[in-house]
């Protein structure tokens, strides 16, 4: 089984309890933006689960930075966390979430284990799968995701910001999560029988040449930044921005021949 995320905005941070919080992971009986239905009782309802660093990081290794309970409510599934305040990056996730938490969303790791084909919600064009049950086993605070109407619900705390390192490995994380969900949805569509549909490929190759470019600029700055300091480049970094050139290169190519053939 695929491993998936979904995202979805909405937290409430406890003012009674320091690292206290109630997140919005899904809403149900909706058509979310992957085109996905969950049914009432798909979610492990009481199942404690782990909430991985910011835009999944705890994926690439990062620690988790707490845990929380799930429970279904309503139309609602809810988890019920606490962010581990006696680490730095717990406290940091804490603080930035009570910074700004009505511009925060959700994001759960999951593994599909019965979708129904039976629902109403099957018949519906516009739906690609309908959630019967649902393997459930982290949360995580992203940027963006694919779920409606989610996010903190309540928080408290002091505010911080991230450090230009702490941006920069997520946006990292952002880009590794991207390709590795887009590499999930091809492989599932295959196994269907089926390709991504027009307006995704149209996504990924817009995607694809605006980080191409972006790498490009990447690799420029920082040897413009070394060779204006006079310093001698290490191996791995003369590595990786020899990749960066390459592919801002192959990219110029594939632009030229694209427009020749037109």
């Amino acid at each position: 089984m695929e491993i998936e995320r979904k995202s979805f905005s909405g937290i409430e941070l406890k003012a009674d309890k320091p690292g206290a919080f109630t997140a919005r992971i899904a809403t149900l009986n909706v058509i979310d933006k992957d085109g996905d239905v969950t049914l009432p009782g798909a979610m492990p309802d009481g199942k404690t689960i782990l909430i991985s660093a910011y835009q999944h990081g705890s994926w690439g290794g990062a620690l988790p930075v707490g845990k929380g309970v799930i429970r279904e409510q309503g139309d609602e599934v809810l988890v019920d966390g606490e962010f581990n305040l006696n680490t730095d990056t717990g406290k940091e996730h804490y603080e930035t979430l009570k910074f700004a938490p009505d511009l925060s969303e959700w994001s759960y790791g999951l593994r599909v284990l019965e979708v129904d084909e039976e629902s109403e919600w099957s018949k519906n064009p516009s739906v690609w799968r309908v959630f019967k049950r649902l393997d459930v086993f982290e949360a995580s605070p992203v940027l963006r995701g694919a779920g409606i109407n989610t996010g903190l619900l309540a928080i408290k705390s002091e505010k911080t910001g991230l450090t230009y390192a702490e941006q920069a490995e997520t946006a990292l994380a952002a880009v590794v999560d991207l390709v590795d969900r887009t590499k999930s949805l091809a492989d599932l569509r295959r196994k269907e029988g089926r390709n991504l549909s027009t307006a995704n490929m149209e996504r990924i190759a817009g995607l694809r040449k605006a980080m191409t470019e972006l790498a490009g600029e990447l690799g420029t700055l920082a040897a413009n930044d070394t060779e204006e300091k006079g310093e001698e480049l290490d191996e791995a970094t003369r590595e990786y921005l020899i990749g960066l050139r390459a592919i801002h290169k192959k990219s110029e190519e594939d632009e030229r021949e694209n427009k020749t053939e037109l």
